[in-house]
């Protein structure tokens, strides 16, 4: 069981429900919408979680270099029963859509495809991989204003999820360079080089910058998300580009891929705040 649970990484799942949750929100959701929010939120969980285990199971060999630990290198887990559970856990969630309005069962069904596709063919395109992840993140916002019946109020959650996942990606890839080398992935800092990659994510981490003061001069969120997005999250970013360029190490580039994915709750804290 403990490798099952291994295999869904848990705080991918949580944030995902969290994201979503906050997105309906922010979209307008309320005490009459809630049973729609809680679907749509553990829905895109599962649908997310189901995603990390197709990832592994192709992931497999690149693993067994960086990552032996991993349940389905260790032996942990059989690839045949990882298969099963990412079925498992990717139709409970296409499942739960049913009760959802039509454009959310619309955008699982895209994302589930998009989900495979890239675990399958496309991670190994520079760029094109990491824009579909970071797109994928960003849809989750969308799916939860949908939930609840307003898209345009989570454009700008949508965008920053994007730029910042976009970021956290290509590091994520010049953390995995050894083994994705070995077996010829060609991921953006193999065939660039990992000074290009290091440059192309700190331009998408600085546009993510850039756009957190978009809502506070359009008047959309007040001075508590400017706080809080500035010291929670900005400063944060700029951390992560500094330390990024002092150290590009497997187990700093592990760790900056780490504090991304919470910064992320922070912004959520902020756009919420505000």
């Amino acid at each position: 069981m403990k490798h099952y649970f291994t295999l869904l990484r848990p705080s991918n799942f949580i944030i995902t429900v969290a994201s979503v949750f906050v997105s309906c929100l922010l979209a307008g959701g309320t005490s009459v919408n809630l049973a729609a929010m809680v679907i749509a939120s553990v829905a895109a969980g599962l649908i997310g979680s189901g995603g990390m285990v197709v990832n592994d199971l192709f992931d497999v060999e690149i693993d067994r270099i960086n990552k032996p630990s991993r349940p389905l290198p260790s032996g942990g887990v059989s690839l045949r029963s990882a298969s099963f559970f990412y079925a498992t856990l990717t139709g409970a969630g296409l499942l739960l859509n049913i009760l959802l309005p039509p454009i959310d069962q619309w955008i699982a069904a895209g994302a589930s495809v998009l989900i495979f596709l890239y675990s399958y063919k496309l991670k190994g395109t520079p760029l094109v991989g990491n824009i579909v992840v970071g797109g994928l993140t960003g849809l989750a916002f969308l799916y939860g204003g949908a939930a609840v019946g307003n898209t345009d109020r989570a454009l700008m959650p949508a965008l920053f999820a994007f730029l910042i996942n976009l970021g956290r990606e290509v590091i994520k890839d010049m953390e995995d360079v050894e083994g994705d080398a070995r077996l010829h992935a060609m991921t953006f800092p193999i065939k660039y080089g990992m000074k290009s990659a290091a440059v192309a994510a700190t331009v998408f981490l600085s546009t993510v910058m850039a756009s957190t003061f978009i809502p506070f001069v359009d008047r959309q969120y007040g001075i508590t998300y400017l706080v809080i997005v500035v010291l929670g999250v900005d400063f944060v970013l700029l951390f992560v580009i500094a330390s990024l360029w002092k150290d590009m190490t497997q187990k700093n580039l592990n760790r900056l891929s780490t504090i991304l994915k919470f910064d992320m709750l922070i912004g959520l804290a902020a756009i919420y705040a505000g």
